[in-house]
């Protein structure tokens, strides 16, 4: 892959989002994550009362996710290949 190239396919650009939420909130938002119209397989990462829920998706499906997530905690996206240090 040369620089400046995309992860891309028919749904965008891959990307890494990440939601950062409270422990007590954890459960509910994971149970968010499951009723969306694509498979979502989250990586859980904990630091004291905050959660960090990681999974790749694609950008097309961005407003969906940020529909369903915008009062759930703090969520950003990152290129798949910044992520991965290409």
């Amino acid at each position: 892959m040369r620089p400046g190239e995309v992860l891309c396919g028919s749904g965008g650009e891959l990307v890494m989002v990440r939601v950062m939420v409270s422990a007590k909130d954890l459960e509910e938002v994971l149970e968010t994550l499951a009723e969306l119209d694509f498979p979502v397989n989250p990586e859980l990462f904990h630091r004291g009362a905050e959660t960090t829920i990681e999974f790749p998706a694609y950008s097309g499906k961005l407003p969906q996710i940020f529909a369903v997530l915008r009062d759930k905690g703090a969520l950003e996206t990152v290129s798949m290949l910044a992520e991965i240090g290409l």
